[in-house]
């Protein structure tokens, strides 16, 4: 597989990432300071930010899945 064919998954991925973050900030549903701790998270761990916050247990992944597919967020832990 050539760079060509990677970067556009890459550039979903990116676009994805760029509009969680965007919803998630929006909500208001997490504290700065815990997206800080998110992202360190992530960046140590070499995972997603969206599965550092499940592991973190700030969100559920269904309430990630909906926040990335744009349907309305369920804010209550099941």
């Amino acid at each position: 597989m050539n760079e060509g064919e990677t970067r556009p998954a890459s550039t979903m991925a990116q676009k994805l990432r760029q509009r969680f973050w965007a919803r998630l900030r929006g909500l208001k549903i997490i504290r700065e300071s815990d997206l800080i701790r998110v992202h360190r998270h992530a960046q140590q761990r070499g995972v997603a930010p969206e599965e550092a916050i499940v592991a973190l247990g700030l969100l559920t992944e269904d309430q990630v899945i909906e926040i990335l597919t744009g349907g309305r967020p369920v804010l209550a832990s099941a």
